[in-house]
């Protein structure tokens, strides 16, 4: 009986208060006047007792809240700070509840904290979402209403029902893996949808505040009509107290007005989110290009042909026909240059551009331009040459000072020259 006296003792309680207290149970409820001193986590607390300034640590019946301590559970922090909020160095009264023991099994003494102003603070915390009913062993005998204000909250979806889907349990580790996968998978399915042209159902996942900036609805929508295809290459997420940054790289796939194909274009940039119910909305985007071609809109933007060379001036009016010659030469009696010794009987300035065929023997050295500047007598000179050639016999010329050619074109033939 000594040691579970000690224990009692340890409790504060009996020695202090005078409690019946058999078996670990209390037997009558009382109340007790104390300060609330220090707060430990979302549902334990030291109180320095009114009656003799003894310090005693209590832990509130009827609620659990996340822990502060490693591994820190989803909301503990905040459900630390509800409970400073409502106790933190005011007055409250420590009721007992003869259904339950007087010590829990760290020492801890069991009791309701109400504060002077009639306040029962752990259905406080129930209701702010912060804690939910719980039952160690025997239903405690305000159950009935901790369970109702936890229905409520649940409906609400205040505190950790919102933060960790009513699991206060999760580490802060879990939470913010889980809420940080969602966030990327909110943004990638914005995208999903305007690419299947679900434009209704993607604007509802904008912000009210987004929505606001963006309208109306009918210039948001022409925005995207061009668009093909959005999809989410990359992303990494990030919390930011309430709200989910979403770094993303996009690739686009997007219509051309003067393409039959699409163009692609590529983006990089950041959207942010914000809690709305269990989901996210979007608050704003940062979204810049950094490769791709633009896709033109209209058939004013696209590259006109250049316009097609003029006809070729036809002296003889004939265009039919022009032998590979520009100037158009048409077919008909010989052509020789003008200014130079040729017969005629059709004459022609140049220069004269010559392609395929040279039917008048016009272009004598093959460069493409025919009756250049001092050619005419060149080809003159080459004219009677490969007559010559064709008789392939000694011919005994008369010299013509400087149109003189040779006396015998073998050698020349055999080089492939017809002149010397």
């Amino acid at each position: 009986m000594g040691g579970r006296a000690d224990k009692v003792l340890r409790g504060g309680v009996i020695a202090v208060l005078g409690l019946l207290v058999g078996a670990g149970r209390v037997y009558a409820q009382s109340s007790y006047p104390a300060t609330v001193t220090s707060v430990v986590d979302g549902d334990t607390i030291r109180t320095q007792l009114v009656a003799d300034g003894r310090e005693v640590t209590i832990r509130l019946i009827g609620i659990d809240t996340p822990k502060t301590r490693a591994p820190v559970e989803c909301g503990g922090g905040e459900a630390t700070d509800a409970m400073e909020s409502l106790v933190l160095g005011q007055s409250v009264n420590l009721v007992s509840d003869p259904t339950q023991g007087a010590l829990d099994r760290y020492g801890r003494s069991l009791f309701y904290v109400d504060r002077t102003d009639g306040l029962d603070v752990g259905l406080e915390m129930t209701w702010r979402g912060w804690s939910t009913a719980y039952v160690y062993d025997t239903e405690f005998e305000r159950y009935p209403t901790y369970l109702d204000a936890e229905a409520d909250t649940e409906a609400r979806r205040a505190g950790a029902w919102l933060d960790c889907a009513g699991d206060c349990h999760r580490s802060a580790r879990d939470e913010r893996i889980e809420r940080t996968d969602s966030a990327k998978k909110f943004v990638a399915f914005y995208y999903y949808r305007l690419s299947r042209d679900q434009y209704r159902r993607a604007w509802s996942m904008l912000s009210p505040r987004r929505d606001a900036q963006l309208r109306p609805f009918r210039r948001w929508k022409a925005g995207y009509r061009g668009s093909l295809r959005v999809r989410v290459a990359a992303s990494v997420a990030r919390l930011a107290g309430q709200r989910a940054i979403v770094r993303v790289r996009l690739r686009a796939r997007d219509r051309d007005a003067c393409m039959r194909r699409g163009v692609t274009q590529r983006f990089r940039g950041s959207v942010t989110l914000v809690p709305r119910g269990d989901l996210w909305a979007i608050l704003k985007f940062s979204i810049r290009k950094t490769a791709g071609t633009t896709p033109r809109t209209s058939k004013s933007q696209c590259h006109k042909p250049p316009p097609p060379p003029p006809p070729p001036n036809n002296d003889d009016g004939d265009s039919r026909n022009c032998q590979g010659y520009n100037p158009c030469i048409t077919p008909g009696p010989d052509v020789d240059c003008a200014g130079g010794s040729g017969n005629g009987p059709r004459y022609r300035s140049g220069p004269i551009y010559v392609s395929g065929y040279d039917p008048y023997d016009l272009d004598s050295d093959g460069n493409g331009v025919a009756c250049q500047d001092g050619q005419a007598r060149r080809g003159q000179q080459e004219q009677w040459a490969r007559q010559l050639l064709r008789g392939r016999a000694p011919v005994a010329w008369a010299g013509r000072g400087e149109h003189s050619v040779p006396a015998c074109l073998s050698e020349a033939d055999r080089l492939g020259s017809a002149v010397h």
